[in-house]
């Protein structure tokens, strides 16, 4: 396993960028995050220094939105509140799932922030589980903000 110092907020966010512009690789030796944009000015650089650095940079993949799903659905079935379990289950009918679930919460300021903790920890087991699988273990997995989402 190869030890390295990683900004773990970071690598969490992007590993959630479900943007299709967004591209983001880990570098392996130094820990930092590269994001790959085509509207970056330094686009070129970056790219060459990736290309030419194979072995050192790793692409972080993106998890797609089956996992967000059924995270949000675990999440769901755990609620107390049988009559924020019916309505949340209209969220699962909108084409914007995560965004519909966040209206809905937004008048549940506690409930959204455990919806935020329990996502965050969901991602950070699944970070943990690809760093390994790639032989990578980082010094450090404190959380500067464990609600960025």
């Amino acid at each position: 396993m190869k030890r390295i110092n990683i900004d773990f907020d970071y690598l969490i966010f992007a590993y959630q960028d479900d943007s299709p512009d967004n591209i983001y690789y880990l570098d392996t030796e130094f820990g930092d995050i590269r994001l790959v944009n085509r509207q970056l000015e330094d686009l070129r650089d970056l790219t060459d220094e990736i290309e030419l650095s194979i072995d050192r940079f790793l692409y972080i993949p993106k998890p797609g939105k089956k996992r967000l799903l059924a995270d949000l659905k675990i999440f769901a079935q755990g609620l107390e509140d049988e009559q924020l379990k019916k309505t949340i289950k209209i969220a699962f009918e909108s084409p914007h799932v995560f965004e519909a679930f966040k209206k809905i919460l937004s008048s549940h300021p506690d409930i959204l922030l455990r919806l935020n903790t329990y996502l965050y920890e969901s991602t950070k087991r699944e970070v943990m589980e690809w760093l390994a699988a790639n032989a990578i273990e980082p010094e450090s997995t404190k959380s500067n903000t464990a609600n960025k989402l």
